[in-house]
């Protein structure tokens, strides 16, 4: 839940307590006429001698009965009796109404489509070994979120691009999802033929020129590959505490930059940054994508945003491993939260 009027009162709370430590008694008994506080709590609070710490204890006790409790105490304060008492408070900025950034309109039932490309087997490159714990985790967390899961396994180049392409014209829906999971050169994602697909050739058949049923609507775009064989460089920090030990892992190979399309409404996430190796267990699946699944079951409930929960994948993955580090990007051109609830929820 958004904690806005929480964290006004937070925010604010030495000013506050210097402007109604005035008259703490009149907002003390103001505050208990409008049933914010119990009437035990009343008479604890009336007890208190010192005018400070009397309004230092009522906020405390507001700041704890939650969001919406703050927001009845700041909507009091804006009446004109207390306005009248507490002349400071006029104009001041905890009436200021915070930043309002609207949602993306997700209804539909399916939400769309979230199409899987997981290249496990190569004609000349190794066999990506846990990609397929990867393709079943994506699948059932985006079936739970309420999306039509499409799956297709060893594609080559070409097969890639018609298929990306042809789905262009002929998707719809909410929302869009596509996932890749493949091996990579600096040019792009490997086919299983080896040959190369841009980025660019992967997210343009969804850009508003091409793809008109999906204009203003989300698309999101999660990427599992490496993208070169530089290894993350550690660096020493305080941590609360001790890493696990460093389970055994294989890494994918590929380096190629993706650039924020001039359209808009698009999302892309990488599993590493720029040149680095990006790691997945043979039995368990990759870092990235299995954190990315964690999270959205976790997060998804509770109505966050994505780009919330991207940034807690990214703290978890960068916090994975000893010896080898990895950290994921992301990069936006949305122009509205998106909020993914799971279907029934």
């Amino acid at each position: 839940m958004d904690k806005k009027y929480h964290q006004r009162i937070v925010k604010d709370k030495v000013f506050l307590i210097e402007t109604l430590s005035v008259d703490a008694d009149f907002i003390l008994q103001h505050v208990h006429q409008a049933s914010l506080i119990t009437q035990r709590e009343y008479m604890n609070l009336k007890d208190i001698s010192e005018r400070q710490n009397k309004v230092i204890n009522l906020l405390d006790k507001l700041i704890g009965k939650g969001e919406e409790r703050c927001r009845n105490f700041i909507d009091l304060l804006r009446k004109d009796c207390i306005l009248e008492s507490f002349p400071k408070l006029t104009d001041h900025a905890i009436f200021d109404s915070p930043v309002q950034i609207s949602q993306y309109k997700i209804a539909r039932i399916p939400r769309g489509i979230c199409v899987i490309i997981n290249n496990v087997n190569f004609t000349t490159m190794k066999e990506r070994s846990g990609s397929d714990e990867d393709q079943k985790y994506l699948a059932k967390v985006f079936r739970w979120l309420g999306f039509e899961v499409v799956v297709h396994r060893n594609k080559t180049a070409a097969e890639m691009k018609k298929l990306l392409t042809d789905l262009g014209t002929t998707v719809d829906g909410d929302c869009f999802v596509c996932c890749v999971l493949s091996h990579g050169e600096k040019e792009g994602v490997c086919g299983s033929d080896g040959g190369v697909v841009s980025v660019d050739e992967i997210r343009e058949p969804f850009t508003g020129i091409y793809c008109r049923s999906l204009a203003g609507k989300p698309k999101l775009f999660f990427i599992q590959a490496c993208r070169g064989e530089k290894k993350q460089l550690r660096v020493k920090v305080q941590a609360d505490a001790p890493e696990d030990e460093e389970s055994e892992m294989e890494v994918d190979g590929d380096d190629f930059d993706i650039t924020i399309p001039a359209d808009t409404d698009f999302l892309i996430a990488r599993s590493t940054t720029d040149g680095h190796l990006s790691y997945r267990k043979p039995e368990e699946g990759s870092w990235f994508i299995q954190s990315l699944c964690r999270n959205l079951e976790k997060h998804c409930p509770l109505g966050t945003d994505i780009q919330t929960i991207l940034l807690s994948v990214s703290n978890e993955v960068s916090s994975e491993g000893i010896n080898c580090k990895q950290m994921p990007v992301h990069e936006v051109a949305m122009r509205k939260k998106l909020i993914l609830q799971p279907v029934n929820h």
